[in-house]
């Protein structure tokens, strides 16, 4: 094993993850473009064992956009398999809600949803450092990507 990987791993493992909307559609459809390369993250996340977390937004995000993209029940089954994982939710409450709120009004970008907004500040409350997201716009908001890292 080279020294990349080593430190690659010895990151990771102190590290918590935070998985986006647009990992979670790579990983369950797959005719998406980052499918493979999700699978691949998802496998190398499983192997190290890091803590996964993700948002009660993500989550209603998510079963919209299968809902959507492949089915109401490939969305409902996405629901049932997430419940059943080890991943993490944290619930949106009102006090999260409004720092959102505030950090929105603050990004120029029109193009970054308020949800990503909720995304970071989740994050930053939870000392989550890592994104597993194929949405470039959140190194903006000052947040590293696992596909950055691995």
């Amino acid at each position: 094993m080279d020294q990349g990987t080593v430190n690659t791993i010895n990151m990771l493992t102190a590290s918590n993850i935070f998985i986006d909307t647009s990992a979670f559609v790579s990983l369950w459809d797959d005719k998406d473009p980052n499918h493979i390369k999700a699978i691949r993250i998802q496998s190398k996340l499983k192997e190290l064992k890091v803590n996964v977390y993700v948002s009660s937004d993500i989550i209603g995000e998510t079963l919209t956009v299968i809902s959507r993209k492949l089915g109401k029940e490939n969305a409902i089954d996405f629901l049932e398999k997430i419940q059943e994982s080890n991943v993490q939710e944290i619930f949106i409450d009102e006090f999260l809600h409004k720092e959102t709120r505030k950090f929105f009004r603050k990004i120029k970008s029109k193009n970054i949803s308020f949800i990503d907004c909720s995304s970071v500040i989740v994050m930053k409350r939870s000392k989550v450092d890592v994104i597993f997201s194929f949405d470039e716009d959140f190194r903006t908001m000052g947040v590293k990507l696992l596909g950055d890292i691995i």
